[in-house]
């Protein structure tokens, strides 16, 4: 009886004790500004998620949060009162940091409210200040008084959007944003309520500001665009795609490739490699490596470091033209980048660049059939398609953003032709003497078909058809087919994975209406380069003759370089 009780009390009491090591949901701020321990810190955090992510240990953001393996320093420590957390990709970098910070006690700042660049020259700052003055008047205005206020501010509101009736999505603006509110976390903000506020204000608009300024009347930019080295582009720097897309680097292998992890819609986590999925911009809009700018907060007082006091901030990502030079070199950017973050002179080994590439393009084809497979547990397939596609089916909204793939499809085209474009390179060069290319074998065309071979072989996706059906793809027949997947979510499984052949098409089961769907679309499954300028809300009809539908298809095939 007393061995029992001491055992009670010693369970007991490291029961408390655990308890105690859990972190408060509530945010204690006990260090005014992040140092470079912190930032070294908070780069292994990213790293140690990023790969686990990649090996299959967790595949969203909560569950990596919440892994053993992805965050072996604070998984632990989250308290039974932590909610599940959501990102999507213009989320994910603002949730890592804010959890990170957190837990580090350490203060965070985040955006709550943006507007067009162009509403702040002095002329459209006068036409602010008018609504302003009209919306105050309304409020003790009488019925007609208000009616005719209302109409005085849609006019002045049309003028401030440069005739257009509405706000421009904010996300695509040409022209780049500003903020104008910020959040500065308090000693005492819950966690969870920190996290669905990024959530609810954050999108990829709010990184499309000017890259080459500090501030904006006080409002501090949370990024700074870095130079292109390795001491800068490390785990944790955060990468914007201003075709609406964002990443976090979590690995810069010692061939300069760099690894990323990204969220979507559907709360889904992947891994991906920078390349030329990811494009450039101008200044004013802010794209490509940025690191998290250094500010301190005390008392109510903020101080942070203008990019002048910054030692890796540069703003050679975005020189105006596209050609680069490294040693002598003429480049591409991205050939340049890849250069620059190579320990050494950079070399290419050619069945090691074949095997990595065809790899990584296996994984996103595994990653795509994650997607796919949401979208048909949630009898998105059964539906009665829509009567016109969205505005742009690259940048979305509600059920068409959560369960459709044409971003994702269009940056699995986009890695296969620079695939092909790296081995034309490979093989063009080892024919000219270039010393940059390593090889000793005998033929070398012959040992890349080998390899092509091999690595095809080994990547094998399994689908099951709409009849319980099985299918089974290996790498080179998805590549062959690339063109035939279906983006659309209102389609069969069968027509996702590009089977329309008459047997397929039979076990679908798709309405005719949903087929004619499928052929008007041709035009949009050949379009590798993402442009949400183009309108595209037709009906299926109108789509077979619109001008977006006249697309070449190009040719990307990897094998047809190598057979």
């Amino acid at each position: 009886m007393i061995k029992y009780l001491v055992v009670t009390i010693v369970l007991g009491l490291n029961a408390s004790a655990l308890a105690g090591n859990k972190k408060s949901i509530q945010w204690q701020i006990k260090k005014s500004t992040w140092t470079q321990s912190d930032e070294r810190s908070f780069s292994e955090f990213i790293a140690k998620l990023g790969k686990a992510k990649k090996e299959g240990h967790c595949h969203t953001t909560d569950q990596c949060l919440k892994s053993s393996k992805a965050n072996p320093k604070y998984y632990q420590l989250n308290p039974v009162g932590l909610s599940s957390i959501f990102s999507d990709c213009a989320d994910l970098p603002y949730v890592l940091r804010a959890y990170f910070a957190w837990m580090n006690d350490l203060p965070f700042a985040f955006p709550t409210a943006l507007h067009p660049a162009t509403w702040y020259t002095p002329e459209k700052e006068l036409i602010r200040n008018e609504i302003k003055e009209l919306q105050i008047e309304m409020y003790s205005a009488g019925f007609f008084k208000k009616k005719k206020l209302k109409y005085q501010i849609k006019k002045l509101r049309k003028k401030l959007n440069d005739g257009r009736s509405k706000t421009p999505d904010l996300r695509y603006n040409h022209l780049g944003n500003v903020v104008t509110s910020k959040r500065l976390i308090e000693n005492g903000d819950n966690i969870n309520e920190v996290l669905r506020t990024i959530v609810n204000h954050i999108s990829t608009a709010s990184f499309r500001t000017n890259a080459s300024q500090s501030q904006r009347e006080g409002l501090f930019r949370d990024t700074y665009p870095v130079e292109v080295s390795r001491d800068a582009i490390v785990p944790g720097t955060v990468l914007y795609d201003p075709n609406g897309h964002i990443a976090v680097v979590y690995e810069v292998t010692e061939s300069g490739k760099i690894h990323l992890i990204d969220a979507h819609p559907d709360n889904s986590l992947t891994a991906i490699t920078y390349g030329e999925k990811f494009k450039r911009t101008p200044v004013e809009i802010g794209g490509g490596f940025s690191n998290w700018r250094p500010f301190s907060y005390e008392n109510g007082n903020v101080d942070f470091k203008d990019n002048s006091e910054l030692g890796d901030y540069s703003l050679e990502q975005f020189q105006k033209s596209s050609v680069y030079t490294y040693e002598q070199k003429d480049l591409s950017f991205y050939e340049y980048v890849r250069h620059k973050l190579s320990i050494g002179n950079l070399k290419y080994y050619p069945e090691i660049e074949l095997t990595e590439l065809l790899d990584e393009i296996c994984y996103d084809f595994k990653e795509r059939a994650l997607a796919v497979e949401k979208a048909i547990s949630a009898n998105i397939h059964l539906k009665s398609h829509p009567a016109t596609l969205p505005r742009n089916i690259y940048g979305t909204e509600g059920e068409w953003e959560t369960y459709s793939t044409p971003s994702r499809d269009a940056r699995l085209k986009s890695s296969i032709r620079e695939g092909r474009n790296l081995i034309s390179k490979i093989l063009e060069g080892h024919a000219n003497g270039d010393e940059s290319i390593i090889y000793h074998g005998e033929n070398l065309k012959k040992d890349l078909e080998r390899v092509y071979r091999e690595r095809s072989s080994a990547c094998q996706i399994k689908v099951v058809g709409t009849t319980s059906r099985p299918y089974q793809f290996n790498l080179d027949k998805l590549i062959d087919g690339i063109y035939d997947l279906s983006f659309d979510p209102y389609h069969c499984v069968e027509l996702r994975w590009g089977l329309n052949d008459s047997s397929s098409l039979s076990a679908c089961g798709d309405s005719s209406e949903k087929i004619h769907w499928y052929q008007a679309q041709e035009g949009l499954r050949m379009r590798i380069d993402r442009d949400y300028s183009l309108r595209m809300n037709y009906g299926a009809y109108e789509l077979e003759s619109a001008p977006i539908s006249h697309v070449e298809r190009e040719e990307i095939s990897i094998k047809d370089l190598l057979y």
